[in-house]
């Protein structure tokens, strides 16, 4: 029990956890939105999200910290004045990886879903605008603000153990 104890502690007060969290939760809003609004709410739509969402929240974790947030930063270093003095980072940041993943998602969701959009180029602007004009306020008004509160809160009430007994063998 002690082991199991301590090991919630060090995942709730890991660093990666919230960031894990929250793309979790993008990943959960913004599947089921983008399947919901072209083939309606069913059972049968329902379990197709759940198997394919562990793969989605891989391949966005790995998008975004290998591909989109390396460009971002980049981006941020080679243009500090235009960015940084226009839109806060802690804005700007989030935005344009949300830009990026989009466009790279959206591309992925044409072509699976090619038998709805039969030209492409029109298929990939209208699911595109549909994706970002949604996944921007989620971010930014729901998710965000619910995944780090609920941190806060957590951590808080369940602060970080010290110290884990290591030759205590009654766990």
């Amino acid at each position: 029990m002690k082991l199991q104890k301590h090991f919630f502690n060090q995942l709730l007060h890991h660093p990666d956890t919230p960031v894990w969290t929250l793309i979790c939760t993008m990943v959960a809003i913004m599947a089921s939105y983008n399947t919901v609004i072209r083939y309606g709410f069913s059972e049968k739509m329902f379990l197709r999200i759940l198997i394919v969402y562990p793969l989605i929240v891989v391949f966005i974790y790995c998008l975004r910290t290998f591909v989109t947030l390396p460009i971002v930063l980049k981006l941020h270093n080679y243009f500090p004045n235009i960015i940084k003095i226009n839109v806060p980072v802690q804005v700007s940041i989030p935005l344009l990886v949300i830009w990026f993943n989009v466009s790279i998602m959206m591309v992925w969701f044409t072509i699976i879903h090619h038998a709805l959009y039969p030209h492409f180029l029109i298929g990939y602007v209208g699911n595109w605008i549909k994706t970002f004009f949604v996944a921007v306020p989620v971010f930014f008004f729901v998710a965000k603000p619910l995944i780090f509160n609920m941190f806060d809160l957590l951590r808080a009430k369940y602060p970080l153990l010290d110290d884990f007994p290591e030759n205590d063998h009654t766990a």
